[in-house]
């Protein structure tokens, strides 16, 4: 019988649950116990835990290395508050003056709607996102944060400023136009009874002074060395093509339908690039105000609202190749989906943390693209391309572009 012990700094020691044959990177993930703190003996030598197979008369003790407890993320103190027949539970993980417990509230389906729409009403109001007689324009992709963010409008319009709002849907790739999602970002729209404008490919060749088709463009990002700024390239028409919608209808705000997820993905991209990004849930970058409404609410507590209130609208093509990658973008995500599950509600200090470091960071420097007209940011510490945006500069250099 294989034999697995867990021997903490703190002086216990832990039989894990082990069966021959199973590595024991997998021993060690099921027990919440972290690679990087532990050292491994087998039957009495040294071992790596990556090529460690635990076998039937094995000894394997596992010590770690670190003076901490490890308890307090492998078995937190936990607080549940529990409802009958619940569709979900909101965690969050509290620090209280350095001591930590995850309180748990499960929410029944009615429970859950009306938490989803309150964190979407404070969202708006505590930081100002939207503010009375706003001329707004938001991107209408048809995906579900897009289309949760509008039902959200609609469901709780009594309770927000007074807006003057657009939607746009930007066209001009097989992605952006795919049936079912085009479909839920006509249907939203009518829903609540708002404008929604057609952007084409032929308003983004000529903001970004194509030679050619967008599409044909894009097929030759997608099949060179510049595949991984697919979804650069992508985001940053998408951004254009908004303010350049927004100053045609004299329009000072933006809103994006990036939830809680997106921007703590970006985050950790920032984190680990030193890329500089604008402040959340508000940024004014020139003459704009650009504002990220779904910011304190999950993808998955988005998908899950609509399946509640709308379930119609609860529909999205497959990514396709412009929509998908690069692999950073994807460790990314799934970085923070692990954050969420290790910090839940990691997401409210990160972005308190993050507005308070503003406050201290270099002023941010705009500048104006000869390229598309719209303003980017000045990055530190790199080559950054003499008045031409990123998405412009590669345009150009690939001779995509009548720009030089």
């Amino acid at each position: 019988m294989a034999s697995v012990f867990f021997r903490t700094k703190l002086g216990a020691t832990e039989e894990l649950a082990a069966a021959p044959g199973q590595p024991l990177t997998d021993v060690l993930r099921r027990a919440g116990i972290p690679l990087n703190a532990v050292l491994t003996w087998c039957n009495g030598t040294i071992a790596a835990e990556e090529t460690t197979v635990v076998h039937a008369e094995d000894v394997i003790e596992v010590r770690q290395v670190r003076h901490y407890d490890m308890d307090v993320l492998r078995r937190p103190r936990r607080q549940v508050y529990g409802v009958p027949d619940p569709v979900y539970a909101k965690t969050v993980l509290f620090d209280t003056m350095g001591s930590l417990e995850r309180k748990t509230e499960q929410l029944d389906a009615a429970g859950f709607v009306q938490y989803v729409e309150e964190t979407f009403v404070q969202s708006v109001l505590s930081h100002e996102v939207m503010r009375a007689g706003d001329k707004v324009v938001v991107g209408l992709s048809g995906g579900r944060d897009s289309v949760a963010y509008l039902t959200l409008l609609e469901r709780t319009r009594d309770r927000l400023p007074d807006l003057d709002m657009t939607a746009v849907t930007i066209t001009g790739l097989p992605d952006w136009e795919e049936p079912a999602t085009f479909a839920a970002a006509r249907e939203s729209g009518e829903r609540l009874g708002i404008e929604q404008v057609i952007v084409t490919s032929a308003d983004v060749e000529r903001t970004f002074k194509l030679k050619g088709q967008f599409v044909d463009a894009m097929n030759e990002v997608v099949a060179g060395e510049g595949n991984h700024l697919t979804m650069v390239i992508g985001h940053q028409v998408l951004r254009r093509m908004l303010e350049e919608e927004a100053r045609s209808r004299g329009a000072g705000v933006v809103a994006f339908g990036f939830n809680a997820d997106d921007l703590v993905a970006s985050m950790v991209t920032w984190f680990t690039s030193g890329f500089r990004m604008g402040g959340l849930p508000v940024r004014e970058i020139g003459d704009l105000r650009y504002v990220f409404p779904l910011y304190r609410i999950t993808k998955k507590e988005l998908t899950l609202y609509l399946e509640l209130v709308a379930p119609e609208l609860n529909r999205q093509g497959t990514p396709g190749r412009f929509t998908t990658g690069p692999d950073e973008r994807s460790m990314s995500y799934a970085l923070t989906d692990h954050l969420f599950d290790l910090w839940p509600g990691i997401d409210y200090y990160l972005f308190a943390a993050f507005a308070n470091m503003q406050r201290y960071m270099f002023p941010l420097i705009e500048v104006p693209c000869r390229g598309c007209g719209g303003l980017y940011l000045m990055q530190e510490g790199i080559a950054n391309a003499p008045d031409l945006c990123d998405v412009c500069d590669f345009f150009a250099r690939r001779e995509l572009s009548t720009v030089s």
